[in-house]
């Protein structure tokens, strides 16, 4: 039996650490858009660049994506531009946070009302 096959304990642990994390090239293909609009919504801040791994490899996390293609649908669909879309990707976030709030205060105020 060749022990070669199996993974080494780093190999495993480098593997669990970029789970839920995809190279620049994996966003780009999973959107279906060139590295120059994934440069523009680094410069509108539409995501924000994230911290290099220690191989020097940029590592975006899954929630990047979510908001990329909201952006996108933003800028292609409605013809915003991508300052607009930035700030509208802002406000959208936080109506979905009062919406939260509005929720857990309404369960909170039904709890209360039970006594």
């Amino acid at each position: 039996m060749n022990d070669e096959s199996q993974p080494t304990p780093e190999h495993v642990t480098a593997e669990i650490m970029t789970q839920g994390l995809m190279r620049r090239e994996e966003v780009c293909a999973r959107l279906g858009i060139g590295d120059d609009v994934l440069e523009v919504c680094l410069q509108w801040e539409i995501i924000q660049l994230p911290e290099p791994d220690p191989q020097g490899t940029l590592l975006f996390p899954d929630d990047v994506f979510d908001r990329l293609q909201r952006g996108l649908r933003l800028h292609h669909d409605l013809g915003i531009n991508w300052q607009g879309v930035s700030v509208a990707l802002e406000l959208l976030e936080r109506i979905e946070e009062l919406e939260q709030q509005v929720h857990h205060l309404s369960i909170q105020h039904h709890e209360s009302s039970d006594f």
